[in-house]
């Protein structure tokens, strides 16, 4: 597995995700109207005003929040069996079986990878100090703003027939390795206020709350695909880095956030319209120009298998990621000051920076403890409705009112070395000022 590892490494080290990842506590609460969590008025603007407590003008984060999650394709010894291949590929003396029996293993162990396998590492990370709020007695409402450095990066196998080079006695395919990453700087500043219920019968009923968020994005898309037969020893990582700049396109745009709370003394209920302007990012284009590529270097390969592959329809040169506007539910049952029931759905399917679908389902219950000496707890559910259908439990602690730990471990396994993995799971640290 060592090869396929180091790639994410790479991607670790090179950047920092976006959808499909809820930042800090939300990790384990989900996406829902709950004024514990740092981050619920970067997902629904209209909680700004109950993010800072009675009394007070500031509420901030302490030092940066990091969150990661990793999903695996349905194929056992997924990353074993690509890395015996390229071994196989490279110095065909490795093998130990007859050239049948290897020709039919890894033929159909290719169109299982090309059907059903896949890595996706997402990663979030906010800078310090961020999110920050700010209460305005003066302007009747609460100022938020967010800077958050994100990005995805995806594995997938394109799959061709290994075929027995019986003059060199050797073997070769067409089959590739296919990368899809972005990476996301976003700057958001948002305001909101309450807009009914200041009247004391009325508030009786509960106070309504709207809320406005303006996101400037940086986004930068790269695609590359490479041939197993050209990685000739090398890293997959030192392949990709090399590749990534060639590819890379960078785009920048403009969104806009809106959001509504109703907020009464038992529930809470929002509503969520992300992206009210659907912002579009362009991919670098992959199989143009190369005539203008060294000859017999990977790149000129890579290229021109490229050009194949778009004719076939396997493949397309241009590629845009739009961020499709999306509408999000939350509900928030107030067992206590301490106990909430939170609930979360997005009522319409996205694709993420990658391509893969979304369209979440979250369910928690948290304890917000307010002894520095007691942890607060989470428990949650998510599933992912659309694309993979994937599934997982999240659970997490708030340790001393201000370091949280937050975890997902998916319900969907498969086997890697013998053992059994989920084919989903994260986590996410967060230091954070406490209510």
């Amino acid at each position: 597995m060592k090869k396929i590892a180091v790639f994410f490494c790479f991607v670790s080290a090179q950047v920092f995700a976006v959808d499909g990842v809820n930042s800090g506590t939300s990790l384990s609460s989900g996406p829902s109207s709950n004024h514990f969590s740092m981050s619920s008025s970067i997902q629904n603007p209209a909680m700004a005003p109950l993010m800072v407590p009675d009394g007070e003008r500031w509420r901030i984060n302490y030092l940066p929040s990091i969150s990661s999650s990793t999903e695996l394709g349905d194929v056992e010894n997924f990353a074993d069996d690509l890395d015996e291949l390229v071994d196989l590929i490279d110095d065909p003396s490795t093998n130990t079986d007859s050239a049948e029996v290897t020709l039919d293993r890894f033929n159909d162990v290719l169109v299982r990878m090309g059907r059903n396998g896949y890595f996706k590492q997402s990663v979030n990370v906010s800078i310090p100090v961020t999110p920050a709020y700010y209460h305005s007695n003066s302007q009747k409402g609460t100022y938020f703003l967010d800077f958050n450095f994100g990005a995805q990066a995806s594995l997938q196998v394109i799959d061709q027939v290994l075929r027995l080079d019986e003059q060199n006695q050797s073997f070769t395919t067409d089959t590739s390795i296919y990368v899809k990453s972005g990476i996301e700087n976003k700057f958001s500043f948002g305001y909101g206020r309450q807009v009914f219920g200041s009247n004391k019968r009325l508030s009786k009923l509960g106070k309504f709350y709207a809320g406005v968020k303006l996101n400037l994005i940086q986004l930068e898309l790269s695609k590359q695909i490479t041939r197993l037969e050209d990685l000739d020893g090398e890293e997959v990582s030192d392949v990709i880095r090399d590749e990534y700049d060639e590819n890379l396109k960078s785009n920048t745009g403009f969104g806009v956030d809106i959001g509504l709370v109703w907020d009464a003394e038992w529930y809470r209920a929002g509503f969520h319209i992300d992206n009210l302007i659907a912002p579009e990012f362009s991919y670098g284009k992959i199989g143009v120009n190369c005539e203008s590529r060294t000859e017999n270097t990977i790149e000129r390969s890579s290229c021109e298998l490229s050009q194949r592959l778009i004719a076939d329809g396997r493949l397309k040169a241009s590629e845009k990621h739009t961020k499709n506007t999306l509408l999000r539910v939350d509900g928030l049952l107030k067992i206590t000051d301490r106990w909430f029931v939170s609930s979360a759905l997005d009522l319409a399917e996205y694709d993420d920076i990658v391509g893969f679908e979304n369209q979440w389902f979250n369910l928690a219950m948290s304890y917000e403890s307010n002894d520095l000496w007691v942890p607060s707890a989470r428990i949650g559910y998510q599933e992912n409705l659309v694309g993979t259908g994937l599934s997982s439990y999240t659970f997490g602690f708030t340790f001393f009112k201000c370091v949280s730990l937050d975890f997902e471990w998916g319900t969907e396994t498969i086997t890697v070395d013998g053992d059994s993995a989920p084919r989903r799971f994260g986590f996410s640290i967060a230091f954070a000022e406490s209510f």
